[in-house]
């Protein structure tokens, strides 16, 4: 099945560099690229003078959504699930920080939605996914607060929770232990509770 166009595909006016992405071009601007990432700035010094700069190893769609989310346009709405975790790591291959302050926005969006329901799935799928990335810890602690709202035979239904990493299950669990702890009536019961 052939890939739908993007607007990269083609040269403009202003269009001063090509990467070649799986045999593919796409015609960009190096002053974009060298704003959004150093790692683009890097390459783009060493070859000032290349037209044409080769990108080996890299996935072509992955590279369209991860121009997208620097190019000026509703970059927000251009995040998809199932490729989220390919963006995100390309993203931190090439240091493009904007892509994260882009998904820790789509997936706030997501959970403050007030017609799509944000479900234990979700919540574990996100945060199976923003673990792996020091740069999305804000959004980690909210999605580590929520599931620890959520009953442990809950989490255990959802599909991601045996994808969901060790540390960030610790965590649940801790903050939802401080949870109880904090209610004086339960506190009051462990206390008498507990051998003299």
């Amino acid at each position: 099945m052939a890939e739908p166009g993007n607007r990269f595909q083609l040269k403009d006016q202003l269009s001063d560099v090509t990467l070649v992405v799986e045999d593919r071009e796409l015609h960009l601007h190096r002053a974009v690229l060298m704003i959004h990432s150093p790692s683009f700035q890097k390459m783009l010094k060493a070859s000032l003078w290349q037209m044409r700069v080769p990108l080996a190893g890299k996935k072509y769609s992955t590279m369209v959504a991860l121009l997208e989310q620097i190019y000026p346009g509703t970059a927000i709405d251009l995040f998809k699930d199932e490729t989220l975790a390919e963006l995100l790591q390309l993203a931190h291959e090439l240091d493009v920080q904007h892509v994260f302050h882009n998904c820790s926005q789509y997936i706030t969006k997501r959970m403050d939605s007030k017609t799509i329901p944000f479900s234990t799935d979700h919540n574990l799928f996100y945060l199976t996914i923003v673990e792996k990335f020091s740069r999305l810890q804000t959004l980690r602690q909210e999605l580590v607060d929520r599931a620890s709202r959520l009953s442990l035979s809950e989490l255990r239904k959802s599909k991601w929770y045996a994808t969901v990493p060790l540390t960030a299950v610790k965590d649940i669990l801790q903050k939802r232990l401080e949870r109880i702890e904090a209610d004086p009536h339960i506190t009051e019961h462990l206390r008498k509770e507990s051998p003299k």
